[in-house]
């Protein structure tokens, strides 16, 4: 299930994107490119922060709070959504 998320971008930033879509063809909508962009942050960061945790020193205050998606499955992010090419 998926849900709207209303976002405000510069204007740079939308003529770019548009400039993948119409131009080079690369995604179907704008939706799926901010999905495309969004999950692979999403998994930039979540690899960037399981590696510092593996260093951080213990804090009592922190380890008390509930986990963070520790026990979600990367393949699941990265499948939700397979990059389609538009062809010209």
């Amino acid at each position: 299930m998926m849900k709207i998320v209303t976002c405000n971008l510069p204007e740079p930033f939308i003529s770019a994107m548009e400039k993948l879509i119409s131009e080079y063809g690369l995604y179907p909508s704008r939706s799926e490119l901010i999905r495309v962009a969004v999950r692979e942050f999403l998994i930039r960061e979540l690899k960037v922060l399981d590696k510092f945790e593996e260093y951080a020193e213990p804090n009592p205050e922190i380890d008390k709070a509930p986990k963070r998606m520790q026990n979600i499955d990367m393949r699941t992010i990265r499948n939700f959504h397979s990059i389609h090419t538009v062809k010209k």
